[in-house]
Formats: structure tokens, C-alpha cells, sequence
């Protein structure tokens, strides 16, 4: 209950409210009234101070109208009203702002003055009545200030910690980048370049291998070619899981908040094709992509975002483990208002059998999820050329209009 009105249980407030009771209470018992319904009215008027803690504004703002409608329909009923006035005005200059604090301020000016001048009714002294109004308007806006002021720097020391952790998260995913990529690309480089000779194209320089060259015959190079296969399939997996360690260390904007212009979520696709890009490069192949906007960047939501991006992330990921090295590859992504569009193109890296063709598990999850928002995903493999589209509709928010054209799941 603490966590659900945090206001209601702290202790400055609970112990006003306390004192303010009392106080009426011993003014009621100090100087007793002889009509009965004053009583009553003072009795209501207590309840409706003890509730101000769960419904400050409109208890405070209804004890008011009590407090100066009272004398009008019953005979003495404001005599012991003074502290709940007290007490109404500081809170509702905490819970308002200063126009309101000013407002009240005039009105008890403007009554005090009305009741001495012209009812002459009051008995008390306007200028020190006029004076603890001050102080107690003065009061609630200083606490309402202090409170915001405190709110301020608690969401900037937040900001701080979170800027300090990114940085720090920043840090460590630059230190294993420059420890381990480096390290894991050459590997891949020799491992690849080793392939491709006992393969039976060049070794490495640009001059032709043959069998004579090691001494080796035909079963012994395809168990080493088997083996190198298997070293470079090592590799590559192990430079994937690195560099996703690294996107969830130094990548924070896959949440995506507010984004009605879609500027985040290109932006987030950019640079994600920028990172693979220069990854692709590190291990030799040579990658064109290209990010193309047609009619307008989707507004998407965060899921949808972190489908989009994940997808792409995988795409770069298969290139590294199933182009050939060193080959083109051609990736192209097509922002419309209503979908996302991904397709890649590149040279497949040959197996000596089907069965030793790694992986598959990833696109086959982004397949499901696809078709789970109404997109698809399709994949092609034609004389080595691999081809992969995939489609991701992004609903259109209801003040554009209807676009067609999209293609069907």
C-alpha cells in the first residue's frame, strides 16, 4: 500500500493532519458551543480533514466551501475553523502551483477586509490573520518547490548512472572487440584461404594447388579439407556468439519508444548494416548494401523493431558462416510506411555433402515469427547463388491512409 500512495503514508503530512485535528478539537473543548448543529458542522468538517490525506485537492477545496459557507447557514459554525483554513491553504499551494497560491492569498485579503470593513463581524486582527495565510501559502509552495527540485536531481543523478553504466558497457565491448575479433578473423582468413586450395583452386598466393604439392592424394585431402571445414565452421560461430555479446553490451537502442516519424527505427536498421558491413569487410568479403526509403519509414513498435533488426543482424551472421570467402554479397533493405523488406544475395560457400551444410535454426525461427505478424519468408539456392527475402507488414497508424500494394503472406 506504501508503494501504490506513496503520499498518503509520509509523516510530515500524517502529523499535520494530526495537529490540525487536535487543535480543533481543543479549541471545540476550550470554548464549547451551545447549538448542537455547530457541533454537528464542526464533526463534518473533521472527517473531511482526515481524508485529505487520500484526496488532497478536492478534500482541501471542499473543507473551504465548509469553512466560509458554514456561518451563512448555521450560527457560530466557523469559530473553530481557523486551523483547518490553515491547513487547507498550505496544502493546496503543495498540490497546485503558485497561480492558485496567489488566488487564495487575494481571496483571504479580499474577506478578511470585507468582513471588518463592511459586515463588522470579525473580531480577530486582519493583519496577523492575512500574515499566517501568508506564511502558510509561502510554506506549501517552498515544500511544493523543494519537492520538484529533489525530483530534478534524482532524474538527473539517474541519467548520470545510466550514462556511467553505458560508457562503462561501451568500454568492455571494445576491449573484447580489439582482444578477440582481430584474432578470430585472421584465423577465419587462413582457415578459408586453406579451403579454397584443398578445394582445388589457388593456395593462397594465386598460384594453382595440386596433389603433388603436399604429397598427399585424394582421401587424404578431402579428410583435411573435412577437418579445415569443420575449424573454419568453429571459427566463424565462435566470432558470431562474440560479436552478439558485443551488440548487447554497447547496442541500447533496440527499445525504441516514441517513434511516429519512423526516424529511430532507420536509424537503428543504419546502424546495424553499418556494423555488419564492416565486419564483412574484416573477413574479405566484399558486401554492398543499401538502406532505401520509399514513401516513408514505418512507425514501428518496439517489437517489431527488435524483429526487423534481429532479422538483420542474422542475415550478416549467415554471410560470414555460408558465402564463400572473400565473395560478393549483395543486401538490400526497403523501408515502406506500411512493411520492411530485406533481401540478400551472395554466393554460397560449397559443401561436399548436404548433410554438412551448418546451421538453418535461425532463419527458421524468424520465419515463424514473420508469419506470426503476417509476413513471410522465403529463401532460394540456384546454381550456388542464395537468395533470401523476407517480409514484415508494420501497421499503419489510423491518421494515415490505407496503402496497398504490399504483398500477400
Amino acid at each position: 500500500m506504501r508503494a501504490d500512495h506513496p503520499k498518503l503514508w509520509h509523516p510530515i503530512r500524517i502529523t499535520i493532519v494530526v495537529i490540525t485535528v487536535w487543535w480543533i478539537l481543543f479549541c471545540l473543548l476550550l470554548a464549547p458551543t451551545d447549538n448542537p448543529a455547530a457541533i454537528v458542522w464542526t464533526i463534518i468538517e473533521i472527517a473531511v480533514l482526515l481524508l485529505s490525506p487520500f484526496f488532497p485537492k478536492s478534500m482541501s477545496l471542499l473543507f473551504l466551501i465548509m469553512s466560509q459557507s458554514g456561518p451563512w447557514l448555521i450560527p457560530g459554525a466557523d469559530v473553530n475553523s481557523l486551523p483547518g483554513i490553515l491547513y487547507t491553504f498550505g496544502m493546496l499551494a503543495y498540490e497546485t502551483n503558485n497561480l492558485v497560491a496567489l488566488l487564495l492569498l487575494a481571496y483571504s485579503i479580499g474577506d478578511q477586509l470585507f468582513r471588518q470593513l463592511v459586515l463588522g463581524t470579525s473580531n480577530s486582527n486582519p493583519v496577523a490573520i492575512i500574515a499566517m495565510v501568508s506564511l502558510v501559502l509561502m510554506l506549501g509552495c517552498g515544500l511544493r518547490w523543494n519537492a520538484t527540485m529533489t525530483a530534478s536531481r534524482a532524474e538527473a543523478e539517474q541519467a548520470k548512472t545510466r550514462l556511467r553504466e553505458m560508457e562503462s558497457r561501451n568500454h568492455i565491448a571494445e576491449a573484447i572487440h580489439d582482444a578477440v575479433t582481430g584474432d578470430l578473423s585472421a584465423a577465419a582468413f587462413v582457415a578459408q584461404r586453406r579451403i579454397d586450395a584443398l578445394s582445388g583452386g589457388d593456395d593462397g598466393d594465386g598460384s594453382a594447388s595440386t596433389d603433388g604439392d603436399d604429397g598427399k592424394n585424394a582421401d587424404e585431402r578431402r579428410d583435411e579439407l573435412d577437418k579445415w571445414t569443420q575449424v573454419n565452421d568453429y571459427i566463424l560461430s565462435a566470432l558470431t556468439n562474440v560479436h552478439r555479446v558485443i551488440d548487447e553490451l554497447d547496442m541500447d537502442v533496440t527499445v525504441l519508444e516514441e517513434d511516429a516519424d519512423g526516424k529511430a527505427f532507420s536509424d537503428l536498421l543504419k546502424a546495424t548494416m553499418a556494423d555488419g558491413d564492416r565486419r564483412l569487410r574484416a573477413l574479405g568479403f566484399d558486401i554492398t548494401s543499401i538502406l532505401h526509403v520509399a514513401g516513408g519509414a514505418p512507425s514501428a513498435s518496439p517489437s517489431l523493431a527488435g524483429i526487423a533488426n534481429d532479422l538483420l543482424r542474422e542475415t550478416y551472421a549467415n554471410i560470414a558462416r555460408h558465402a564463400q570467402s572473400g565473395s560478393k554479397a549483395d543486401l538490400s533493405v526497403m523501408l515502406k510506411p506500411n512493411a520492411v523488406e530485406i533481401t540478400q544475395i551472395n554466393q554460397e560457400r560449397a559443401f561436399p555433402t548436404e548433410g554438412m551444410r551448418p546451421g538453418g535454426h535461425g532463419l527458421a525461427y524468424f520465419g515463424k515469427q514473420l508469419e506470426s505478424h503476417g509476413g513471410k519468408l522465403e529463401t532460394t539456392l540456384h546454381d550456388g547463388e542464395w537468395t533470401l527475402f523476407a517480409y514484415l507488414p508494420i501497421p499503419v497508424p489510423e491518421t494515415l491512409p490505407p496503402l496497398a500494394g504490399h504483398p500477400e503472406s
